[in-house]
């Protein structure tokens, strides 16, 4: 049975990928120089919380690898009212799971579980690309490799979020062969749109349904690259008009290019959000 929450007329929790709010040429990066700062950002931007990230090469002035950095980022959070909600695990990209006969790259997940249930953290993300890409030839083996992460995950109060390129409808398919209600999808605008080759976000949005956990929001142009929302492929208010009839009551984290000003650049990209969720309401 459908529930009355009018999801368009809640207010939206809004993060941001670490790094994104500092400038750097460089997308995807810690920022090692100023990643206290980003939560005082955050706070005045109205952004709920900050999506910690590891990263492809090991870091061991991450803060998330060690009980004092751990306690340092509790404290920056608690100071600048933010929540502790997800991490990204960038390391598997560059790191085979498939390939790990020695489980190097399953130890290094195994401490990520660990710190995140120290942070508190309520969601883990596996971008399952490059060396961990998770295709039709790969899919047997990493069913059991998610089963296996779910009862650690489990233990831990975590939520693991696959984020793949697959069809909505394989994906599916995966995730109902894992079988597990920890286990569950990351849905990622900006490379949805390049692997469906533009195909409609929202028939994927509604395949997926109930295994969206959580939102990636970025956009993306013909090249790939990433670009300003609402100046590349993806279809906002398609998106949007998919998460209400999905009922999807979860935030929205940006991974999104930074523009000129990273702090002007992510307003714009929160308001241009809120926009399109009161635009869908009245459909």
């Amino acid at each position: 049975m459908k529930n009355n929450i009018d999801i368009t007329r809640m207010p939206t929790k809004f993060g941001f990928s670490q790094g994104r709010l500092t400038p750097s040429n460089q997308l995807q990066r810690f920022p090692s120089e100023a990643w206290q700062l980003e939560f005082s950002h955050a706070q005045k931007l109205g952004i709920t919380f900050i999506e910690l990230l590891t990263e492809r090469q090991f870091n061991k002035d991450n803060p998330v690898w060690s009980a004092v950095g751990r306690r340092e980022i509790a404290d920056v959070c608690a100071t600048t009212n933010c929540e502790i909600y997800s991490i990204c695990i960038d390391y598997v990209i560059d790191h085979s799971m498939l390939d790990d006969v020695s489980r190097a790259t399953l130890n290094h997940v195994d401490d990520v579980l660990v710190a995140a249930a120290d942070l508190g953290c309520k969601i883990v993300v596996f971008p399952l690309l490059e060396e961990s890409n998770l295709d039709l030839n790969s899919v047997n083996q990493f069913v059991e490799i998610f089963r296996e992460l779910s009862v650690c995950a489990l233990k831990y109060d975590l939520t693991i979020c696959v984020e793949s390129l697959m069809k909505a409808s394989d994906l599916v398919a995966f995730l109902e062969r894992v079988g597990q209600d920890n286990v569950k999808a990351v849905f990622d605008t900006g490379n949805r749109v390049i692997a469906s080759d533009g195909n409609d976000l929202h028939a994927e949005i509604l395949r997926l349904n109930k295994f969206i956990k959580h939102i990636h929001i970025k956009d993306k142009n013909s090249e790939g690259q990433n670009v300003i929302l609402g100046t590349g492929l993806v279809d906002f208010r398609s998106v949007f008009s998919a998460l209400r009839d999905i009922d999807y009551q979860g935030p929205l984290n940006f991974e999104t290019t930074r523009g000129r000003d990273p702090l002007k650049t992510a307003a714009f990209h929160m308001s241009l959000c809120e926009f399109f969720k009161s635009e869908v309401r009245e459909l």
